[in-house]
């Protein structure tokens, strides 16, 4: 500080030191101010700057083209023609030959012998039950049948009695008649007594007496012996049902069939109308199957025509044909029962088992037959116009399989060979549908066609 002029602080160093701290404030001022405002807007531009020479050294980017996505399917060319829809049917197996054989009395099983699901012969006996029980019952029975007889005979013989005890009394009257005017004339010549006119007409009414009661037990023989022959009618009828119990007891097979169950076994105690064991018929087997709702109608009308609607029937593999009979005559919300019969021998089939049923309806024409894939939903398909998808509607009518026009093919094979028949007007022969099943598939969705 010695080193300033002396003319610059004229009035001393107390002066110039003041003067200095001054120039220091203010340049910490501008110190400050420069931190504050000059640094921020330096980066600022800087920034900006930087970010010009970002963009004027960038690559250049490539245009991306977006192509649309084709699906690769493949298609059915239809036909339209006409064709007998079938239907499947799930029924139960039943019969109307089915025997339920009672004990027709109570007693003891002597002896079954058969086994459930054995084959029968006609007429070989099965299950018969203890003799001892029956026998007593058809020897009272006989008693009673027997005892009455005798007193039919007795009737006879005292009717024949009571016919000449008859004409004795009227003997006997006329003459205590004759023997009374008699005493009436010889007491008008008062040649008798009082008393014995009176003892005469004491006599004649005593004789009266005895020829009408004689006269009565006569006239009476009829209504006895009707009553007798009535006794004799229900001695008999209850003989006749012991009887009947006693043949009964010993259960022979009607028909050839097969043994369904056995409930007793060999010295088992029955009681009446207790049911010892059922058999049916082979021959007379009939599938109770549900028919929808929507088919009774028509159904209904081909029977009404006399058209017999057929179809095959599996079970197990195994299948034989089998015909419509009738509907019944009870229907329910799900639809009505239909029974058909078996046309072959069902020796495979058991009652109470479930049977498939493939059932051919009239033939129809127009009806054009399509996989099940190509189906969307239950009436809407998708036919291809210069590789573009077009929504078509449909109406279902039924299935087609080779199965129908070919018994020899199995059922489960047919199956995996159906078609669905379809009618629509929105359809031509000869025109393209889609036969890919395609998840996202919509109308105007691009495809290209799979050979």
């Amino acid at each position: 500080m010695k080193s300033l002029h002396p003319n610059l602080f004229p009035e001393g160093e107390g002066a110039g030191l003041e003067l200095l701290n001054e120039y220091t404030l203010i340049k910490q001022k501008l110190y400050k101010m420069l931190r504050k405002f000059i640094i921020p807007v330096i980066i600022f531009v800087f920034a900006i700057a930087f970010f010009k020479l970002m963009l004027a050294t960038k690559d250049e980017s490539v245009e991306i083209e977006i192509e649309e996505h084709v699906w690769r399917v493949e298609q059915t060319i239809i036909k339209k023609l006409k064709l007998s829809p079938a239907i499947t049917l799930y029924g139960r197996i039943e019969t109307s030959e089915l025997l339920n054989a009672a004990a027709p009395a109570a007693g003891q099983v002597a002896k079954v012998l058969v086994k459930e699901g054995q084959h029968i012969d006609k007429g070989q006996l099965m299950l018969a039950l203890e003799a001892e029980d029956f026998e007593p019952l058809i020897k009272q029975s006989q008693g009673k049948v027997n005892e009455l007889k005798a007193l039919i005979k007795s009737e006879l013989l005292r009717h024949e009695v009571n016919l000449d005890s008859l004409k004795n009394e009227k003997k006997l009257l006329l003459l205590s008649e004759k023997a009374l005017n008699r005493a009436e004339k010889v007491k008008r010549q008062n040649l008798g007594s009082v008393s014995e006119t009176e003892q005469a007409m004491q006599k004649v009414e005593k004789q009266r007496m005895a020829y009408n009661s004689m006269q009565f037990s006569v006239n009476e023989h009829e209504a006895r012996q009707e009553q007798l022959q009535a006794r004799l009618l229900q001695a008999e009828a209850e003989l006749s049902r012991n009887q009947l119990a006693f043949k009964r007891s010993q259960i022979y097979a009607p028909f050839k069939g097969v043994v369904a169950k056995v409930n007793v076994a060999q010295g088992d105690r029955v009681n009446s109308n207790e049911k010892l064991l059922s058999f049916y018929s082979m021959e007379g087997l009939d599938i109770r199957a549900k028919l929808p709702i929507n088919m009774m109608a028509e159904v209904q009308q081909n029977i009404r025509d006399g058209h017999v609607l057929t179809g095959m029937a599996s079970n197990g593999g195994q299948q034989v044909p089998v015909i419509l009979k009738r509907l019944s005559g009870e229907g329910q919300a799900s639809g009505v029962d239909a029974i058909l019969s078996m046309q072959a021998n069902g020796s495979h089939f058991r009652i109470g088992s479930i049977a498939v049923v493939r059932l051919q309806r009239m033939a129809q024409g127009d009806l054009i037959a399509v996989p099940y894939q190509a189906m969307y939903g239950t009436d809407r398909l998708y036919k291809i116009v210069d590789n573009r998808l077009q929504s078509v509607t449909v109406q279902s009518v039924g299935e087609y399989a080779a199965a129908d026009k070919n018994s020899a093919m199995s059922l489960d094979q047919s199956q995996k060979m159906t078609q669905l028949l379809i009618r629509s007007d929105e359809l031509n022969s000869g025109d393209a549908i889609l036969s890919t099943h395609l998840p996202n598939a919509f109308s105007g969705l691009k495809v290209d066609l799979v050979e």
